[in-house]
């Protein structure tokens, strides 16, 4: 009896000696983005999370610091054992790619969805992808230097030009309710689009709002063959000669915005 006491008695200790010690948890893993977004990228890149940046899809690469980071998808499509071989836990995606975003949850990367960019917006954004990534007090800092490069950009001077900025084919014009039209809006332009959503404009249209300046995005097309479009001859911008190629990698949408206006309003006011 004597025995079985003491046998109870080691047991207890041994209970509580194992519930005294104190437990650690192993660190939690860092977290690895995939971005299928220009935006993200470019601000985790500003925020100090580059080693955080895992993937990014083919469209990325074009965001400067981007250049070497490894692709695994292209617009909606991705490489889910590309995203497993690079440990990731956690992706950005446009609020349109809806099947992406199931996908990449299906396979137990959590999403985070951007809307559209606008200008006035750009601040929540950069919180957005800053608490995602756990720089909030950098976030911050980002969006002060943004605000401030856009206060030191001064205002356009003299009369606004009427601008048709074309985006990636013919007579796809960009509307006023739209990133673009934010930007042309601060580089001094009068947006012959403004009351309209981005899309389709008849060249009838077009030559009617008789624009003095052509922009445009597309690689295919030429400031000759714009030129020659039927009915083209009389516009201002090609009397002009203001026609000018945008380079894509100077408006990515959510890239740098404050440099963006400033390059377009020297398009603008060029000649």
């Amino acid at each position: 009896m004597r025995k079985l006491f003491y046998f109870f008695v080691c047991l207890l200790l041994f209970w509580a000696a194992g519930c005294g010690e104190e437990k650690t948890a192993g660190p939690e893993p860092a977290v690895r983005f995939y971005s299928a977004s220009s935006a993200a990228s470019h601000l985790l890149l500003k925020l100090g999370a580059a080693d955080a940046l895992a993937a990014v899809d083919r469209y990325g690469r074009a965001v400067p610091g981007a250049e070497r980071i490894p692709v695994a998808g292209s617009g909606s499509a991705v490489s889910v054992e590309k995203l497993a071989e690079l440990g990731v836990s956690r992706a950005f995606v446009w609020y349109y790619q809806t099947n992406l975003k199931q996908l990449l949850e299906q396979h137990g990367i959590a999403v985070t969805v951007l809307p559209a960019v606008r200008l006035a917006d750009y601040p929540g954004l950069v919180r957005t992808v800053a608490s995602a990534a756990g720089k909030n007090a950098e976030g911050e800092a980002l969006i002060a230097e943004f605000q401030t490069q856009l206060d030191a950009t001064p205002p356009a001077g003299g009369e606004r030009r009427r601008v048709y900025f074309e985006l990636y084919s013919p007579y796809k014009c960009a509307g006023g309710d739209s990133y673009f039209g934010d930007l042309l809006k601060l580089a001094g332009a009068e947006n012959i689009g403004e009351a309209l959503p981005t899309g389709p404009v008849s060249p009838e249209y077009l030559v009617q709002s008789s624009p003095e300046v052509i922009l445009f995005l597309a690689e295919t097309e030429s400031a000759e063959t714009i030129a020659g479009r039927p009915g083209f001859a009389a516009l201002p911008a090609v009397r002009y000669g203001r026609i000018h190629r945008v380079e894509r990698t100077r408006v990515l949408e959510g890239v740098d915005p404050a440099e963006a206006v400033r390059y377009l309003r020297r398009l603008i006011r060029d000649r």
